[in-house]
């Protein structure tokens, strides 16, 4: 599966993805006219189709396409959104070392909090990582990071090859029809 991300200015139209997406995540940031699209595709080349398009009546401030290596799915509504951006281009060593801490370090301490929802781990080609997580409330996305936070290093985690994110931010979620994360990898 794959995903692409379009960030937007401005008032967002109401432009289906299409009838082969699997499925879509519509944010807008707190305090502010910026967004994020998330649609999800079958293949690369259906999720880079989807990133070229440019809707009329939006401004489009980025997109890109990510293969999703995780996806993890919780039973909270999706009322939230905390999008973690690392941005590339990554070595591959930092790459493997920043999708380790999420699998094995990170989901582990966060999959039972209260009002978590799904989440989707996404990698660019150029090793970015943009982990879109989902929750029930900003109470939960505070103690999600808090609890991050609370986390020992795994034996043979290097904290050089962990900087931690480039940016986070924090959306309501205007419109989520998720795909099932089964099969994700």
């Amino acid at each position: 599966m794959h995903a692409a991300i379009h960030q937007f200015r401005g008032p967002l139209g109401t432009e289906e993805p299409g009838p082969d997406a699997l499925g879509t995540c519509t944010l807008t940031q707190l305090g502010g006219l910026a967004g994020a699209v998330v649609t999800f595709w079958p293949d690369a080349a259906a999720a880079t189709e989807a990133a070229s398009r440019r809707p009329a009546g939006t401004t489009w401030l980025d997109s890109g396409v990510y293969r999703v290596t995780d996806a993890h799915s919780a039973s909270a509504a999706a009322a939230y959104a905390q999008l973690t951006w690392f941005d590339g281009p990554r070595g591959a060593e930092q790459s493997a070392a920043e999708l380790r801490a999420g699998r094995e370090r990170i989901w582990p301490a966060v999959r039972d909090i209260e009002g978590v929802g799904t989440t989707y781990t996404l990698l660019g080609e150029d090793r970015s990582l943009v982990v879109v997580a989902l929750s029930a409330s900003m109470a939960t996305i505070e103690t999600v990071q808090d609890a991050i936070m609370a986390t020992e290093l795994l034996p043979g985690e290097d904290p050089a090859l962990l900087p931690g994110p480039d940016r986070v931010d924090v959306h309501r979620v205007l419109h989520a029809a998720l795909p099932a994360p089964a099969g994700a990898r």
